[in-house]
């Protein structure tokens, strides 16, 4: 489909853009994926995630997948690794940059990866969502917790919180973790914009706030959705997956996925690389 073909062949960088700073504890349910960079010993973000469960995380699968050309247009340079062995899930740090640390209010809590899982039937935007574990839990405070995820299919209205470690332009990239409140489109009105039937996203308009570059596998959480699974600090919605240029910002449903995400549980014992699974079609 040409519309297809413009998910792929346009310049797609989703940013949080207008946005402000975050502090420790706003968002506690945050990931930050870090690689070694060029610049010493430092550790850059290249993409965002989110805790679910102790040892279990939620991210966009294109900054997993295979295909480095996707992963290198949307996340930045660094591409996918075949193994997850020099990956770090880090919570509760507020830097892009960072040094390696153990467990500390400064830097936040610093875990490798065990596993990620995402659908055989990704293809990006299509089925952009990845499960991760993590080699050991992260242990939960103040600043570090679990999000619940959403379950049932809600046509979003209103403002809803995104978070990110990402570009806030072309040339400009924050050192720090941005957050920005976006306003949702409705399901119908996002359809028209894409030119197709946008029921597996939730979008966004992205007039004055947006999100970016290694903002990629970020939350989006809403308050007062009436969804079932609403915890007193919200819901996740959405995952961060990308931006079509005047048109709008677009989030992997979490809702539709509900299904997928528990059935792949946290008893995983598989080596360190990338898995595919078989991923069924779900019915909302």
């Amino acid at each position: 489909m040409e519309v297809e073909r413009k998910f792929y062949n346009e310049y797609i960088v989703p940013r949080v853009v207008n946005g402000y700073a975050a502090k420790h504890g706003d968002v506690p349910y945050q990931v930050a994926f870090k690689m070694k960079s060029s610049r010493r010993k430092l550790c850059m973000t290249f993409c965002g995630g989110v805790i679910i469960s102790p040892t279990k995380l939620l991210s966009a699968a294109h900054c997993f997948a295979e295909n480095p050309s996707v992963c290198q247009k949307i996340c930045g340079n660094q591409g996918p690794k075949r193994t997850l062995s020099h990956t770090y899930a880090v919570a509760g740090n507020m830097r892009n940059y960072d040094a390696y640390s153990e467990d500390s209010a400064e830097h936040g809590q610093w875990r490798t990866l065990k596993s990620v899982i995402y659908p055989r039937t990704y293809k990006f935007p299509k089925d952009d969502i990845a499960i991760l574990y993590t080699s050991k839990p992260f242990h939960f405070n103040n600043n570090v917790g679990a999000i619940p995820i959403a379950k049932k299919y809600i046509d979003y209205h209103g403002k809803c919180l995104v978070s990110g470690y990402g570009r806030t332009s072309r040339q400009g990239t924050s050192s720090k973790l941005l957050l920005a409140h976006l306003h949702l489109l409705p399901n119908r009105q996002c359809s028209r914009r894409f030119r197709k039937n946008m029921r597996k996203f939730v979008c966004t308009d992205t007039i004055v706030n947006d999100v970016g570059k290694g903002d990629s596998g970020g939350p989006l959480v809403c308050s007062k959705t009436g969804d079932p699974n609403e915890g007193p600090n919200g819901v996740l919605v959405g995952i961060v997956s990308g931006n079509q240029p005047r048109a709008a910002s677009f989030f992997t449903r979490v809702s539709y996925f509900a299904r997928y995400i528990e059935r792949n549980k946290a008893t995983l014992t598989q080596p360190i690389f990338i898995l595919y699974t078989t991923f069924l079609l779900l019915k909302n």
